[in-house]
């Protein structure tokens, strides 16, 4: 009897350590921001919300991305090319604390901080491949603290934000967005 409830143990044991490991201890790769600290990282220096919008997959010379970076004392409007994501044309834009503050609140309200944090899912590459690929970031001392994508195709995707209003959030921030974009074949 005693080697059968030693048996029950070990065998207890042994589910209990394979659950933890397939399951990751129940602790998730990144820090989990919540709507109420986005607001919070109003006052620093040195954070950024950034959307990339990565254009359909082609031949490497007709590859474009958009990348908007906004931060409490700028936004940058940049149009990549290339997979490398080389600089083609890059605009600075002044920002202020109340600015980004307005910015940061009316992102949590779209849901900026919904999303998937699953692994397995956050590498976006050939997604959509005809479409656009949509990355949304924030950053703290050049370290994602929340790294959620979409696609012009609907799904699969990890952000699970009110998408069009956190795409229009981001491009409302760039002075002559239209402009800037107009030779751009999203």
């Amino acid at each position: 009897m005693r080697y059968f409830i030693s048996f029950l143990v070990a065998l207890g044991l042994l589910v209990l350590v394979i659950f933890l490991l397939l399951h990751d201890g129940g602790k998730s790769s990144q820090p989990q921001l919540t709507t109420q600290n986005l607001v919070d990282y109003s006052n620093s220096s040195n954070t950024e919300a950034i959307m990339t919008i990565d254009g359909p997959i082609n031949a490497v010379s007709s590859h474009q991305q958009v990348r908007i970076t906004v931060s409490r004392d700028n936004v940058t409007f940049e149009q990549l090319t290339g997979y490398s994501g080389d600089v083609a044309n890059m605009q600075n834009f002044a920002n202020t604390q109340d600015a980004y503050a307005a910015f940061l609140k009316s992102l949590a309200h779209a849901g900026f901080t919904d999303g998937n944090n699953d692994p397995k899912a956050s590498d976006e590459r050939g997604y959509c491949p005809l479409g656009d690929r949509y990355i949304f970031e924030f950053n703290e001392n050049g370290q994602d603290l929340e790294r959620y994508w979409a696609t012009s195709c609907g799904s699969p995707k990890t952000y699970l934000g009110a998408f069009t209003l956190t795409v229009s959030l981001f491009t409302a921030q760039v002075p002559n967005y239209s402009t800037l974009t107009q030779n751009i074949s999203f």
